[in-house]
């Protein structure tokens, strides 16, 4: 949960200094800079969520584990969920 809390500042602060900073103007390979830079942290940080439930399978079994597990898999699913609209929409006006 807590690399789900820290993603989404990132996201929303990326969201508004991109916004601010003209990054939606800037055209690169085809596409916005605001939009390549949105979804590139966006997919690391769901990485690094399966990257941290891959780590918990090593700990022993017990109750830690599967605390810790499903927790990992709900800051995982919360990434994924409460990243997508900020970054596949770009609402800066």
């Amino acid at each position: 949960m807590l690399l789900w809390a820290f993603g989404f500042s990132l996201l929303y602060a990326l969201h508004g200094f991109g916004c601010e900073g003209g990054w939606h103007e800037i055209r690169i390979a085809g596409g916005m800079l605001f939009r390549w830079v949105m979804v590139s942290v966006w997919v690391l940080l769901c990485i690094a969520g399966l990257a941290v439930i891959w780590w918990i399978r090593s700990v022993p079994a017990g109750f830690e584990r599967r605390l810790g597990f499903a927790s990992a898999l709900v800051g995982c699913a919360a990434t994924v969920v409460t990243g997508a609209p900020v970054t596949i929409t770009s609402a800066c006006v």
